[in-house]
């Protein structure tokens, strides 16, 4: 095993990782809240021709430059103070603003509610939001649309037929934001150049999306446990044998220690497809037709090779039994490795009571640092406007998006962030200091989804290594990485058929790697998926041009 340290190693203070991340363990890809992928016409997903264009903000100097348009984040050490206005409030809006979108009701009501009501003196108009959990918002969703009873602004979720119902209920925004035309909203015109790939159905720009850091996911470690055993947090791997002996060298069942504790097939394996260089989710071929990744014979591989491993002892017997004890088993060191995305990393290495580092996985045969496989370039549920032929309603309602998008620097990202000076934040020696207790009193749910640019600003207060370690990461990994074509497309057969046919080949997945199926099965079981679905999933992206 090669070692060679990065980062000077850090005591991290605060809550541990159950307590930061519930139980998100038990989702696997990034969290697009089952959202719109959209339908672009680029292969990668969107149309180049009608992007937005990326116009950074003239604010305050990053510490940590960073590049929007290919999707590298910038960092920033410290919190400019005072914070300047974008000179953009109020409004001054001529009629209230209703949102209907995705998390739970505030705690605190609107008439009790400072925040609330400080956003409102911003946007100089009532502010209304329905907030609805999202396990339930898709089925709200399709009653406030057959209803005709969406808000002014509204989340809208993948369902089936979206192309004609984003025609018939929405408004098309290309005309107001496609180009140079989004210089009008100089904040939205800071949002990285993908994210726009997010909104696009069909060759057209329908909402605005919470943009996504697209470092995708990654396998986090127990420095400590690294350390104890002479191995850096960031350890330097030379191949995949090498990953293969880390996982070895940390697993002790006599302890009850065990490298990894998720469901293998959901995340280890992904892992393992980028290290061996197969596909990020789909392949588009040179005669533009699709291949899914299961088809290819990188996939069958990280399939035995995972097998192999949960046959060697190194997950935890209860990996596949006991789905909400995943983040608990890491938070206590019973887990040395655990994959979540790049988001969950960033907050834990400033919050967790461990110093938290990173696998970059190395190209299986030797020969460097695998290619990244890139995750979604922001929240899959857009925030869309109402459809409307009023030229003026359309630009306010835009103007709203635009504030919240404030960005990082300037007063308004706080408002719309953090909540009121004095009361939910304060800045020290140009560190934001949060009070927690009233931040969480009186959070406007959901409200971040209607475009904020929070993910896209690295910053821990206080503490300049977590953000130089997470710039770092970004900045080895995303300019070469690998998007997933199938970002910024739409197919209405993954929508109805996808998840069925998608579970039954998971769960084929699961009983090859535990032994109650055979390797013999895979390719059989690959062609009922694609009956099934896949074959019409990849006709559907392929004839979007």
């Amino acid at each position: 095993m090669t070692t060679s340290p990065r980062l000077t190693r850090r005591t991290v203070l605060g809550s541990g990782l159950a307590a930061g991340i519930g139980l998100a363990a038990g989702c696997r890809a990034d969290d697009q809240g089952g959202g719109a992928t959209g339908g672009g016409e680029s292969g990668s997903g969107g149309s180049n021709d009608i992007r937005p264009a990326y116009i950074p903000y003239d604010g305050p100097e990053p510490d940590l430059p960073g590049d929007g348009a290919i999707g590298t984040p910038a960092g920033f050490l410290s919190y400019p103070d005072p914070p300047q206005s974008t000179g953009r409030v109020p409004l001054e809006l001529s009629a209230p603003v209703e949102m209907l979108m995705q998390r739970n009701p505030p705690v605190t009501p609107h008439s009790n509610n400072q925040w609330w009501q400080k956003i409102e003196a911003d946007l100089g108009a009532d502010l209304k939001i329905n907030a609805v959990e999202s396990t339930q918002y898709t089925a709200k969703f399709q009653t406030a649309v057959a209803g005709n009873s969406i808000g002014d602004l509204t989340q809208y979720v993948t369902v089936p037929q979206l192309p004609k119902l984003l025609e018939a209920t929405f408004t098309d925004l290309t005309p107001y934001l496609s180009g140079d035309n989004v210089a009008k909203y100089p904040n939205l015109a800071n949002h990285p150049s993908a994210a726009w790939d997010m909104c696009t159905v069909d060759g057209k720009i329908w909402g605005v999306t919470n943009p996504r850091v697209i470092a995708g996911n990654l396998l986090m470690t127990r420095g400590d446990v690294l350390e104890s055993k002479g191995i850096d947090m960031m350890p330097d791997l030379s191949d995949g044998e090498d990953f293969l002996d880390l996982c070895k060298e940390v697993t002790d069942r006599s302890k009850g220690v065990f490298a990894i504790g998720q469901i293998p097939q959901n995340w280890t394996l992904p892992a393992i497809i980028e290290a061996l260089g197969g596909p990020n989710g789909w392949l588009v071929n040179d005669d533009g037709t699709w291949t899914s990744q299961y088809e290819t014979p990188e996939f069958a591989q990280a399939l035995e090779i995972v097998t192999q491993m949960y046959e060697a002892g190194v997950f935890h017997p209860n990996s596949y039994t006991d789905l909400s004890a995943t983040p608990t088993w890491f938070d206590a060191g019973a887990t040395v490795l655990f994959a979540q995305n790049f988001a969950i990393w960033q907050g834990l290495t400033a919050n967790a009571k461990f110093p938290c580092g990173a696998v970059v996985m190395p190209q299986w045969e030797g020969g460097g640092k695998a290619a990244k496989h890139l995750g979604a370039p922001g929240y899959g549920a857009p925030m869309a406007i109402k459809k409307t032929d009023d030229e003026d309603r359309i630009d306010e309602l835009l103007r709203v998006l635009d504030y919240v998008a404030s960005p990082f620097g300037t007063e308004e990202y706080l408002t719309v962030n953090y909540g009121i000076r004095d009361r939910q934040w304060t800045l020290v020696d140009s560190q934001l200091q949060l009070d927690n207790e009233a931040y969480d009193a009186e959070l406007i749910p959901g409200l971040v989804y209607a475009g904020a640019n929070t993910a896209m600003s690295l910053y821990s207060p206080g503490q300049s290594e977590p953000t130089q370690m997470a710039y770092q990461y970004c900045q080895d990994t995303i300019p070469n990485g690998v998007a997933n074509p199938q970002y910024g497309r739409y197919s209405d057969t993954a929508g109805t058929k996808g998840a069925q046919a998608n579970t039954k080949l998971n769960d084929l997945m699961g009983a090859i790697i535990q032994g109650r199926s055979s390797m013999t099965e895979w390719e059989d079981g690959v062609k009922q998926w694609k009956s099934a679905a896949g074959d019409a999933i990849a006709r559907e992206y392929a004839e979007q041009g």
